[in-house]
């Protein structure tokens, strides 16, 4: 196929250049120089063996962990901001850009004594409104669940740190009874290896908390200049008690914007409403329905001519070519608020699954959690070289615990969001 277009243009540059060597008549444009020909493409060797992709370790920079200083592997930031999931959801929510578009686009006022698309006016300030309510739910579900996944990275990164030096007390104590000839079932170069693990997880976790912190700082406003870190604050309580699914996928048919929006058209649609209805329903065809990710309808901000001009003057009504159509549009409306219904109630029903399973997920980590924690309470009286990594043993439980509480916590926030209320 390719090969066929790149003969077809060269035929055209062919032609063009004998045409261009013939007088030029009245009317038509002077010599130009052809265009220039499509690049051919590059010539790449071919080789019937395959090379390795290792790169030789000689190559690589190297890194001790046993020598690294933990506060020059990760620098500790200068200083923290506090901020609550309150604060987050509402900055976020306010500082929605599209939100902030239609909810300005809707303070034009109408062209005076512009009548007759009074109706249309209206339809089309509401379908703005309640994109832009939307838009708002979205920006702060997607805020928040960044809070949520700061806050693990931070609280499980703290964790981390915390047991290095339990680690490395372990560490000196083996090496020291090795040396004084006692036989332990601990290996010296096992601890030296699981400090660069250790090292490592730290790394992930502050490069993680970097990023998001650069991320959401952006989207609550908040400056990125200086060394200050957003410092997420709780509670971070977890609700284990029985959840009814079905009333939650009740409150996201009333409450949802996307909703009210198809049902706001589909009531209102009338023949000079006719060409909003068309741009919902050509939307809605171009991404293969209104909910989920892209599915918002960024309804255009720029005002347009909304009385459709098929229609007749006002004593003869409209034409049969606009009733018919609007009887069409009906039926696309009507057929799309079913299915976006159903998608709604699906995404509610999944989101009540995964908090449901998350709350599991909390109960057993901190089961575990207390069983290590008792563990290492009982193992002091048995000395050190049991005592440390009884502790260690229960840092690990910890982080686990801060994971699958965050975890719950944005279960929590989807579930929010596919109900239409974290924006609110």
């Amino acid at each position: 196929m390719r090969t066929g277009r790149r003969l077809g243009l060269m035929a055209i540059l062919s032609l063009t250049a004998l045409a261009g060597c013939r007088a030029v008549g009245p009317g038509w444009m002077p010599d130009l120089p052809p265009p220039n020909a499509p690049k051919a493409p590059p010539t790449l060797p071919s080789s019937a063996a395959v090379s390795g992709l290792e790169p030789a370790l000689k190559s690589l920079p190297t890194l001790d962990p046993n020598s690294t200083d933990l506060t020059t592997f990760t620098p500790a930031p200068t200083g923290y901001l506090s901020l609550s999931e309150e604060v987050c959801r509402k900055e976020a929510s306010s500082r929605s850009s599209l939100s902030g578009l239609l909810v300005h686009e809707n303070e034009i006022p109408p062209v005076s004594g512009d009548s007759s698309s009074a109706s249309a006016s209206a339809l089309l300030t509401e379908v703005r409104f309640l994109v832009a309510e939307e838009a708002r739910n979205r920006a702060a579900a997607q805020a928040l669940e960044q809070f949520f996944q700061l806050a693990d990275a931070e609280g499980r990164a703290e964790i981390i740190r915390a047991s290095l030096p339990v680690l490395d007390q372990l560490r000196t104590l083996v090496r020291k009874a090795r040396s004084d000839g006692l036989r332990l079932p601990v290996d010296p170069d096992e601890l030296d290896r699981q400090r660069g693990s250790l090292l490592t997880l730290i790394s992930q976790a502050d490069l993680a908390s970097r990023l998001l912190d650069l991320d959401l700082k952006r989207r609550l406003g908040v400056s990125a200049k200086g060394g200050e870190r957003l410092r997420p604050v709780g509670p971070f309580a977890v609700n284990a008690d029985p959840f009814n699914a079905d009333a939650a996928v009740q409150v996201a048919l009333e409450r949802r914007a996307d909703l009210r929006m198809l049902r706001a058209v589909y009531l209102q649609l009338t023949p000079e409403t006719l060409p909003t209805a068309r741009d919902v329903v050509r939307r809605a065809a171009e991404i293969g329905g209104l909910i989920g990710p892209g599915g918002l309808i960024p309804t255009p901000p720029v005002r347009t001519v909304l009385y459709n001009v098929a229609t007749r003057n006002a004593a003869e009504g409209p034409s049969p070519e606009v009733i018919a159509e609007i009887a069409v549009r009906r039926q696309q409306l009507f057929d799309l608020i079913g299915e976006q219904e159903r998608a709604a109630a699906d995404q509610v029903r999944a989101a009540a699954l995964t908090l449901d399973a998350q709350t599991r997920q909390v109960g057993l980590a901190r089961w575990r959690a207390e069983q290590l924690l008792a563990k290492a309470e009982d193992a002091k009286a048995q000395g050190p070289l049991v005592e440390l990594p009884a502790i260690l043993e229960a840092y690990r439980s910890r982080a686990e615990v801060v994971a699958a509480a965050m975890a719950w916590q944005q279960a929590r926030v989807k579930l929010l969001a596919a109900q239409g209320g974290v924006g609110e």
